[in-house]
C-alpha cells in the first residue's frame, strides 16, 4: 500500500485527528488567552504578563529538533496521546493550587511554559501523522480541514475564555480546559495508522538534525523554507502591531468597535485562505509561490497606505487570505515531499521558522514604530516579503513535488 492510495480505513483516522485537534486547539488557544491576561490581572506588571505571552512561543524554539527526532522514532499517535494526558495533568495543577496555597503569576508562567512545552510534541506528531492518514493525495485536503478548524477556534478563543474566567473563575476553568485535553488524548488513541508509521526502534547517529540535513539538500523545501522566513517576519509585523496600526495610522480608540472590525477581517481573511489551500494540490509549487509572495508584499504595502478604517479591514482580509493560503500550501508541500521517517524532524523545522520569525516581526516593527510611525514601520519589514519574493523569482521553475524513486519507495 503506497501513501498515494487513500483507503476507506484511513477516513476515520482523520476524522479523529480533526476532533482530537479541534479539543486540543480549544484547550490550547484559550489557555493562551487567560495565562497573560490573569496574570496582569494578579501583578499588574507587563514584564510578567510578557514572560506568560513568552512562555507559549519559547518551548517550540528550545525543543522543537528534540521533539521532532522522538516523533519520528516513536508512533506520532502514541506522542500525541501521551501528550495531552501530561499537558491535563499540567493544567489540572492550576485548580489543585488555586484551592490550597494560591496560583502566584510566576508560578502561571512556569505552568504555562510547561504546557506549552507538552503542546510542542502534540504539534510535531500531528503534522506527522496527516500524510500516513491522508495519503499524499489527501494532504492539502487535510490540511486545509485542520486549518480550518484551528482558525475559528483561535478566533473565538478570546470571547470564550473570558466567558469561562467570569463565570468559573480561574480553576474550575482550567479543570475544564484540561478535560478538553483528555477527551483529545482518547480521540487520539482511538486512531489506527499503518504499522509502518512508525521511525526507527534503535537511535540513529546525528538523527536530531537528520531534518535539517534533508532540507538544506532540497531543493524545493530550502526554497519554501527561505521564502516562509522572509513571509514571517513580515507577518508579524502585521499580527503583532494590529491594534496600535489602527490606533496610531487609523486614530481609532483601542476599545472602538470597528477596531473588533480590522481584527474580525484578519481572521475571515485566514478561514478563506485556508478553505483556498486545497486548490493549490495540482498547481507547480514554485510558480505558486511566487505569485502569492508577490501579492502578500503588494497588499502587506497596500494595507500600510490605507487611509480609513474599511479600506484597512478589507485589505487586511486579502492579505491575510493570500499569507495563510500560501502558509498551509507550504505546509502541505513540506509533508508530500518529505518521506515518513524524516516528517517529524523537517516539520518541526518549519514550525520552528513559524514560530521564530513572527515575534521577530513584530519586535522590529514595534521598534521601528516608536521611531517612524506605524505606516513607515510596516512598509520598511515590506523589505522581509521582498527578499522572500526574490528568492522564489530566482528558483528554477521546474521543481516540483515528485519524490525520487526511494523515497517513493519508503512511503
Amino acid at each position: 500500500m503506497t501513501a498515494t492510495q487513500a483507503p476507506q480505513a484511513r477516513v476515520g483516522g482523520m476524522g479523529l485527528l480533526i476532533g482530537s485537534k479541534f479539543a486540543s486547539t480549544v484547550a490550547y488557544a484559550t489557555s493562551w488567552v487567560l495565562l497573560p491576561l490573569y496574570v496582569y490581572q494578579a501583578s499588574g506588571s507587563a514584564f510578567l504578563t510578557a514572560l506568560a505571552s513568552a512562555a507559549n512561543v519559547l518551548p517550540f524554539l528550545l525543543f522543537g529538533l528534540l521533539a521532532g527526532a522522538a516523533v519520528d522514532r516513536s508512533s506520532p499517535v502514541r506522542v500525541m496521546a501521551w501528550t495531552e494526558v501530561a499537558n491535563a495533568a499540567v493544567l489540572l495543577c492550576v485548580p489543585l493550587l488555586a484551592a490550597t496555597v494560591g496560583a502566584g503569576p510566576i508560578v502561571l508562567c512556569a505552568i504555562g511554559f510547561a504546557s506549552a512545552t507538552a503542546y510542542v510534541w502534540f504539534d510535531v506528531a500531528s503534522a506527522a501523522l496527516v500524510p500516513a492518514l491522508a495519503g499524499t493525495d489527501g494532504v492539502f485536503r487535510a490540511n486545509s480541514y485542520l486549518w480550518m478548524t484551528t482558525t475559528v477556534l483561535t478566533a473565538v478563543a478570546a470571547p470564550v475564555g473570558y466567558f469561562l474566567l467570569d463565570a468559573l473563575r480561574l480553576g474550575p476553568t482550567f479543570g475544564v480546559l484540561a478535560a478538553c485535553y483528555l477527551v483529545s488524548a482518547v480521540l487520539i488513541a482511538a486512531i489506527r495508522p499503518r504499522p509502518d508509521t512508525a521511525g526507527p526502534t534503535r537511535p540513529e547517529p546525528g538523527a536530531v538534525w537528520a531534518g535539517v540535513k534533508y532540507l538544506a539538500a532540497h531543493p524545493l523545501l530550502r526554497t519554501y523554507t527561505t521564502v516562509n522566513v522572509g513571509v514571517g517576519v513580515s507577518a508579524g509585523a502585521v499580527y503583532g502591531m494590529m491594534v496600535v496600526f489602527a490606533s496610531r495610522a487609523l486614530g481609532l480608540p483601542s476599545d472602538d468597535y470597528r477596531v473588533a472590525w480590522i481584527v474580525a477581517a484578519s481572521g475571515v481573511g485566514a478561514l478563506l485562505g485556508a478553505i483556498a489551500a486545497r486548490r493549490f494540490k495540482n498547481v507547480p509549487p514554485i510558480p505558486a509561490a511566487r505569485w502569492m509572495t508577490g501579492l502578500d508584499l503588494a497588499l502587506l504595502l497596500a494595507y500600510a497606505a490605507a487611509p480609513s478604517w474599511q479600506l484597512a479591514a478589507a485589505l487586511l482580509l486579502c492579505w491575510n487570505t493570500v499569507h495563510t493560503c500560501f502558509l498551509v500550501v507550504g505546509i502541505s508541500v513540506r509533508q508530500t515531499v518529505t518521506p515518513q521517517r524524516l516528517q517529524g524532524r523537517v516539520n518541526a523545522i518549519g514550525r520552528m521558522i513559524v514560530w521564530g520569525s513572527v515575534p521577530l516581526g513584530t519586535l522590529l516593527c514595534g521598534a521601528l514604530t516608536e521611531v517612524a510611525g506605524p505606516r513607515w514601520a510596516l512598509a520598511a519589514l515590506g523589505a522581509f516579503a521582498l527578499a522572500s519574493l526574490v528568492t522564489a523569482l530566482r528558483a528554477p521553475s521546474a521543481l516540483t513535488m515528485e519524490k525520487p524513486p526511494l523515497q517513493k519507495a519508503e512511503t
